[in-house]
């Protein structure tokens, strides 16, 4: 049978509740596994509350036989919110738009502080940041990278998949690389694909904007620690 769960918890940092995705494998009473947070939880497991209907389908791949025994936390986002908390910088989507983004502290502070407890409580969680990781997708890859900068000490391992860095917030984001206590970050993956939107000029600028990115992050730690 497929389950997971969903929680339903007030952020006093955002000043409005979210829902919260959560699978954990089914184990003996004594067995504690790895975390993994994810943004955009809504799209995780279920077709019915999916960006247009597609999810991503996570329980299909966690629940083959040779899957990975871990904990799988989605965060949930909507549209008016979205890009003000994955986003630590304002910005504008494109020219003439108002700002958005500059909530991503808070939105991590929320997953951090209340979250996470909530997850450790309940769960059988291994609680210590080697076991604990964060992925997310588009913004939630950008959100990604700045917890690898900002919360190390809290998770260690993080992948940013289509991170959309094509934005003006970028070299903010870059000087930050540079600077940022990274001492706690065990590993960071990173990917894009070549045909993220129909525009080819676009395309080129989100795999150029990666790579700038990832080669910012291997000076700092090293190749073997960013794939």
């Amino acid at each position: 049978m497929k389950e997971y769960r969903t929680l339903l918890i007030y952020s006093n940092e955002l000043e409005m509740e979210k829902r919260v995705y959560v699978y954990a494998p089914e184990g003996n009473d004594n067995a504690r596994y790895p975390v993994l947070y994810m943004h955009d939880g809504q799209n995780l497991f279920d077709d019915f509350t999916a960006y247009m209907n597609r999810g991503w389908r996570l329980l299909n791949l966690l629940m083959q036989e040779n899957a990975l025994k871990i904990i799988v936390v989605g965060i949930q986002s909507d549209g008016k919110t979205r890009n003000d908390h994955l986003i630590p910088y304002r910005f504008t989507l494109k020219k003439g738009a108002k700002q958005v983004g500059g909530k991503a502290d808070l939105y991590l502070d929320f997953i951090v502080n209340t979250v996470k407890p909530i997850i450790d409580e309940r769960f059988p969680t291994k609680k210590e940041p080697k076991y604990t990781a964060m992925m997310g997708s588009s913004f939630g890859g950008v959100n990604t990278i700045y917890a690898a900068l900002t919360r190390n000490n809290v998770f260690s391992r993080f992948a940013s998949l289509s991170g959309a860095f094509q934005f003006a917030f970028f070299d903010s984001l870059c000087e930050l690389v540079k600077s940022a206590d990274l001492s706690g970050v065990k590993h960071i993956y990173m990917d894009t694909g070549t045909k993220e939107s129909d525009n080819p000029n676009f395309n080129k600028k989100y795999i150029d904007r990666n790579k700038v990115l990832k080669n910012l992050l291997e000076e700092r730690l090293g190749p073997e620690k960013v794939t």
